[in-house]
């Protein structure tokens, strides 16, 4: 309602009125309509948001399932169907267990730790060839790469170690909280869409698609440490490719002729 009736007004008295309405932020809520892009500054109520310390520092575990929870595994559900054969995860065979079943014929685990007791592959992805060549039909490696130094190296380490024909299902966070853990210094990176879309043009034979989740609800609940169960389903599965919260790729690796 505003917005017309100041488009009518010459610009010095437009001008002028804006400014008054700034210092009078309550005429100003009665005069506005409610869309929020319509709100001058100082008539938003940030309400419980209007802190500096989140409801969780534990990505929201301590209040149910995390966000970027939902994403990757809504992501690893879509291609449960490529969890098959010699299966290859990080830390634990979780996600090859739950997604893959009896058609994961083999579960080796990854991790640089040799104190990792479910670990069968010690390595260090950030040297080259550290991975056996050609051995695993499908890779779940999720929220990992940021980790490694360098990520070009370490997707050529993982991707060196997809069998032709195997399927690598990668995710990387597009924003979130600095683990700051006392001793952990590994969390390096955030990866943008056209970032990982980069990468993956670095490896031959590939043939690969990307996918961004989340929204700006779902990544300012998500900063906050709130859980997946504090957002309804139509907030928490909206997609809004300015506001990425989880990029996701799945990667053939195309056979020799």
């Amino acid at each position: 309602m505003m917005r017309p009736l100041l488009r009518r007004l010459p610009a010095p008295l437009r001008s002028g009125i804006r400014g008054q309405l700034q210092r009078w932020p309550a005429v100003t809520r009665l005069l506005t309509p409610a869309s929020e892009r319509d709100r001058p500054p100082g008539t938003v109520k940030w309400g419980s948001l209007r802190r500096t310390r989140p409801f969780s520092r534990y990505w929201g575990y301590d209040r149910g399932t995390p966000i970027d929870r939902i994403y990757i595994e809504t992501f690893l559900h879509a291609h449960a169907s490529d969890v098959k054969g010699n299966g290859l995860e990080v830390m634990t065979p979780a996600y090859l267990e739950r997604f893959g079943g009896d058609r994961v014929v083999r579960r080796d685990v990854l991790d640089i730790d040799p104190a990792n007791t479910q670990a069968t592959v010690v390595a260090d992805l950030n040297e080259a060839d550290s991975l056996p060549a050609a051995r695993f039909d499908c890779i779940v490696f999720t929220q990992t790469l940021h980790l490694v130094p360098d990520m070009r190296v370490a997707l050529a380490n993982i991707w060196r170690a997809l069998a032709p024909g195997g399927v690598l299902l990668l995710t990387v966070p597009a924003l979130g909280r600095h683990d700051a853990r006392k001793g952990f210094h590994h969390d390096r990176w955030r990866v943008t869409r056209t970032g990982l879309e980069w990468l993956l043009t670095t490896l031959e034979r590939a043939r690969w698609e990307t996918v961004a989740y989340g929204n700006l609800l779902s990544c300012t609940a998500f900063l906050y440490g709130l859980a997946a169960e504090e957002l309804r389903p139509d907030e928490l599965h909206l997609s809004d490719p300015e506001f990425p919260l989880i990029i996701a790729a799945r990667a053939v690796k195309e056979r020799v002729p």
